[in-house]
Parts: structure tokens; sequence; C-alpha cells
């Protein structure tokens, strides 16, 4: 009897442990989702911003019909349409912020 005892308690031991060692797994992993997160949507902000920056240079009278503006203008299209597909990984702490859009907010040139 004093053995089976001792078998139940070292069992709860391990569980415990065990349980404590998911627990902080959990956390770190919950941790690192949410920097990603954050990090990814930041970016998606930073790639629209510079379309719209190289498409207003590419508007200019001096630069207009440049191929090679044109290029980067195609690439940066690509590169948010990909980065878009990751939108559900990015709107995870978007949520919490309140009602963003995901566009980047417009600054004003003085």
């Amino acid at each position: 009897m004093a053995w089976l005892l001792a078998f139940f308690i070292i069992l709860s031991v391990a569980s415990i442990a065990f349980n404590g060692m998911l627990l902080w797994y959990n956390r770190e992993a919950v941790r690192k989702i949410v920097f990603v997160s954050d990090n990814l949507g930041d970016m998606m902000g930073y790639f629209k911003e510079f379309q719209v920056h190289l498409e207003s240079l590419y508007e200019m009278e001096v630069f207009y019909g440049d191929e090679t503006i044109k290029g980067l203008i195609d690439h940066t299209k690509f590169m948010v349409d990909e980065i878009g597909n990751f939108e559900e990984i990015y709107s995870l702490t978007r949520e919490e912020e309140g009602a963003d859009d995901g566009q980047p907010e417009a600054q004003e040139e003085a």
C-alpha cells in the first residue's frame, strides 16, 4: 500500500512539473506570435507607404514613363499582395488596438 501511495505522489509531482513546462512553453509561443504579428502589420504599412511614394514619384513629369520606377512599383505591389496573404497573422493584435483598417495614415508635408 505504501508503494502505491509513493507511486501516486511521484506521478503527481511529475505531472505538475510537466504542466509547468507546458505553461511556460505556451507563454513563450504566444509572446513570439504577438511579436511577429505586430512587426508584420507594421511592415505591411511601410510597404504601402513606399508604394504610394513610388507612384507619386512615377507621376512626376521628370520621371513619367521611367521603366525602372515602373518595375519598382510593380515589385512593390507584388510584395504588398504577398504580405497581405498573411493578414490573419498580423491582424491578431490589430483588432485589440481599435478600428485600424490596415491603411497607413497619410502624413502631411509642410
